[in-house]
């Protein structure tokens, strides 16, 4: 199989060195070219970024960044990770001749554009197909909001034996889920021992940075939204040209906390059918056995997608499961209406350019990513 030649847009930042990372010894892709913002481009990569490079072959430190102006029509498919506010123009661009796989919410909820996750709804990528009316040679194809996957992937085996009603969750995310810029705000002020807590007995009217270290910061503006938004399309179904959304309620609060990496989500859902604990894992068993067979030959596929603990799911512990591609499922319990657990995925890996490169595996596998 010949190589699929890739370029990455965005490449310095934090989501785009994710792409770096899953991409530089890949069996099926290779990197044939790293783009960044002005600032950047014209200096070795191992230069332009300030992520550590050192487990990179040489030929990728030293490759030259170009910038987002120089993206040519020679790519086999394009990686994207770039600012959500110039996303838009620049995908849409280079979708005229080649496909797009992003990171980014530019073009995520456009009637005609799937947000795949390969386990979930693989079969929605014929709504690709729709995009050609844009006059587009190429596509574009992103992934979905960080926080939606490990909620959409640990539901999916319920909603498929069970149907569903409603969905109540609430999130812990980690500070790496909020970008580069939160991230090293927050290693910045890591210390020793947790700051002192302020000490007022009146309300403290907050303005600008809220510090994450010791504290929980319980409002991400319009994650809720988001996850609302992409949790019906993801579980919908494609009919005839168009998906439509699952038909059930989903209510959510989304925290950030001092955690590095792993969104952790504790959901309640009231099913259809009624179901035990033990029932639901052998649910999650049986999709794992159903993803090995349509997806394990697929160089990022997991060994499993899910392993369900007889414990709650911890970040520390278990957000790099399944080399970060699994979701860790835990604490499942009957109620009176359904089933609650705790859920943990990995946000800057299968939520993030790995999840997104086994989208491209998949489509290369189906022979509807190919080669120039």
């Amino acid at each position: 199989m010949k190589k699929l030649r890739a370029g990455i847009l965005g490449a310095t930042g934090s989501a785009g060195m994710e792409f770096v990372n899953a991409l530089y010894d890949h069996p099926w892709l290779e990197i044939d070219g790293l783009h960044a913002s002005p600032k950047n481009a014209g200096k070795p990569f191992s230069e332009a970024t300030t992520f550590d490079t050192g487990h990179l072959p040489e030929g990728i430190k030293n490759r030259t960044v170009r910038s987002l102006g120089e993206i040519g029509s020679d790519y086999d498919v394009i990686c994207s990770a770039l600012p959500s506010d110039i996303a838009r123009d620049v995908e849409g661009e280079c979708a005229r001749h080649t496909p797009v796989i992003s990171t980014t919410s530019a073009y995520r909820y456009e009637s005609d554009v799937p947000i795949i996750i390969t386990e979930i709804n693989s079969d929605h990528y014929r709504l690709i197909e729709a995009q050609r009316r844009r006059g587009w040679n190429g596509w574009v194809a992103p992934g979905p909001n960080c926080t939606t996957v490990g909620l959409v992937m640990s539901l999916h085996p319920l909603h498929q034996a069970l149907g569903i009603r409603r969905v109540y969750m609430s999130s812990s995310q980690a500070v790496s889920g909020g970008g580069y810029s939160l991230l090293r705000r927050w290693e910045s002020q890591r210390m020793p021992e947790l700051p002192e807590p302020v000490r007022s007995y009146e309300p403290i009217e907050i303005r600008g940075d809220v510090r994450v270290e010791g504290n929980v910061i319980g409002h991400i503006p319009k994650e809720e939204e988001k996850v609302q938004t992409e949790t019906g399309k993801i579980l919908g179904n494609y009919r005839e040209g168009m998906v439509v959304p699952a038909d059930f309620e989903i209510e959510c609060l989304c925290s950030r906390v001092p955690v590095v990496d792993g969104h952790y989500e504790a959901v309640f859902v009231e099913t259809e059918k009624s179901c035990s604990a033990e029932g639901a894992a052998e649910l999650y068993e049986s999709a794992n056995e159903r993803n090995r067979d349509r997806f394990g030959s697929l160089p990022s596929s997991p060994r499993q997608t899910f392993y369900v603990l007889d414990r709650p799911p911890m970040p520390l512990y278990d957000a790099y499961i399944g080399g970060g591609m699994s979701v860790a499922v835990g604490r499942i319990q009957e109620t009176p209406h359904g089933l609650k657990y705790q859920v943990l995925s990995n946000n800057v890996v299968k939520g993030a350019a790995k999840g997104m490169v086994q989208v491209a595996e998949y489509l290369a596998s189906i022979g509807f990513l190919e080669a120039k």
